[in-house]
């Protein structure tokens, strides 16, 4: 049933509605984009300093609830997994890290195609792509202190495939609709790139023109698994025992309750590796959504478009768990491994997070899936430059991760950032208040 805007407005006057979600019905009465508010619960909706203090508070605390999952349960687990397949830390990194840190969107990607019934983000998987690429490589170079000599042979292969995943979305997203056979092509895709993965040893082998065993690192897990490294907690939180600064106990009090909660649900690595592994992803999935949440609260009380809040706020809200888990692994040493995950994610994205709803989608309904392909070349364009930014930075220092890298990645973001705000606030139409008179198809009415 066509939904009445006209009707709805005038019940407006007469009782109070509950503004839940745009549906398609009501988008075209609009002269305004959807407030990205509006994609979450609808507690916190008004403006309120309280709601303010309070969301940064709890974001501030749940990224060190993050931090503990990643380094006493994900990284670990990952690192036994490794040693247990024989497998490379930079393989991990593009496939089991990856796939694992990449969890929230995937989630998100699902609840869109099936219960909201809007648009499954393709513009803040762009967003937090962009930052998995440029932001990324400005924590591991600045901020780890560890400059680490990476192999060639990972970082071109895994920029290589985030190219192609780049093509292959714009050629699916060409003409605003996906059907079946273009979303199981994105998943055939990255089921060819797991194929690659598998033989990496023996297509290394006749890729290498040059023996360069010698001057690349190894991150052999066999050779380094009983290699003493330091952790998270050791590196930037610290240990009471072994420090009398007030400053530290006081930090390890905060975030005692979590390790805690984390302690009595998740298993330790060392056990059941596979189950700690499994319920982390799982606490990352919960986390991130919260987060992402709680900064979309801040972004709006503080009234930032949702032009600007998207490409900053929640893209790097959104990629929390390839920013922790990435920054951990550098610091330890795992380079490749490290920028394998920010680039990997990508990928993973693009062919799973987007091609695996768009095909499920398309099997059940048997129909076409509708997309807002608006501003797909310069979209396209951007993300090509970006991971070109990344490999090209990695050619001038000779695959050394290290401050070089990190600010040249930290320059192109923020110019990335900046273009980009541009072109959304020139091209695109500004953010609709819900609180406007407007909003009164936002109802249970319109749901239907």
């Amino acid at each position: 049933m066509h939904f009445n805007f006209d009707m709805a407005l005038s019940r407006l006057m007469d009782e109070e509605y509950d503004p839940f979600l745009l549906r398609a019905a009501g988008k075209s009465e609009l002269n305004c984009s959807i407030p990205s508010i509006l994609e979450f619960p609808n507690f916190m909706r008004k403006k309120s300093i309280i709601y303010t203090v309070v969301c940064i508070f709890l974001s501030f605390y749940l990224f060190i609830m993050l931090a503990i999952v990643c380094d006493d349960y994900l990284v670990p687990a990952m690192e036994r997994l490794c040693y247990s397949l024989r497998m490379s830390y930079d393989v991990a990194g593009a496939t089991f890290l990856a796939a694992s840190t990449s969890a929230p969107e995937l989630f998100v990607a699902f609840v869109g195609t099936f219960i909201t019934k809007g648009d499954i983000g393709i513009g803040t998987i762009v967003g937090s792509s962009v930052f998995n690429v440029l932001g990324i490589g400005a924590v591991c170079g600045i901020c780890t202190g560890v400059t680490s000599k990476l192999d060639w042979w990972p970082i071109t292969r895994d920029t290589i495939w985030y190219l192609i995943s780049i093509c292959a979305l714009f050629y699916v997203l060409y003409d605003s609709a996906v059907n079946v056979w273009e979303a199981v092509g994105l998943v055939i895709l990255y089921a060819i790139y797991l194929i690659g993965l598998i033989f990496d040893r023996k297509i290394q082998s006749i890729c290498r023109t040059v023996d360069n065993d010698r001057d690349m690192i190894d991150e052999n897990p066999l050779e380094r698994e009983e290699e003493p490294l330091k952790s998270f907690k050791e590196t930037v939180c610290g240990h009471p025992e072994k420090e009398d600064s007030v400053w530290r106990k006081i930090w390890w009090g905060i975030k005692y309750p979590a390790v805690i909660l984390l302690a009595i649900t998740t298993p330790s690595a060392r056990s059941i590796f596979f189950l700690s592994m499994l319920l982390a992803v799982i606490w990352i999935s919960i986390i991130s959504y919260f987060v992402t949440w709680f900064l979309t609260v801040v972004g709006y009380n503080i009234g930032i478009p949702d032009s600007i809040m998207g490409l900053t706020i929640l893209a790097v809200g959104t990629s929390v768990p390839e920013i922790v888990a990435s920054y951990i692994v550098a610091k330890k040493g795992y380079g490749s491994m490290a920028m394998c995950n920010a680039i990997g994610s990508n990928t993973f994205d693009i062919f799973i997070c987007l091609g695996l709803p768009w095909f499920v989608a398309a099997l059940i309904f048997s129909d076409t899936i509708k997309v807002h392909s608006s501003g797909l070349t310069i979209t396209t364009g951007m993300l090509v430059g970006t991971a070109l930014v990344l490999f090209i930075s990695f050619l001038i220092t000779k695959f050394v991760l290290g401050k070089v890298v990190g600010w040249i990645s930290l320059v192109a973001y923020a110019l990335f950032v900046a273009a980009a705000i541009y072109f959304e606030i020139r091209l695109l139409k500004k953010t609709c208040d819900i609180e406007s008179p407007k909003y009164a198809y936002l109802n249970k009415e319109a749901a239907n």
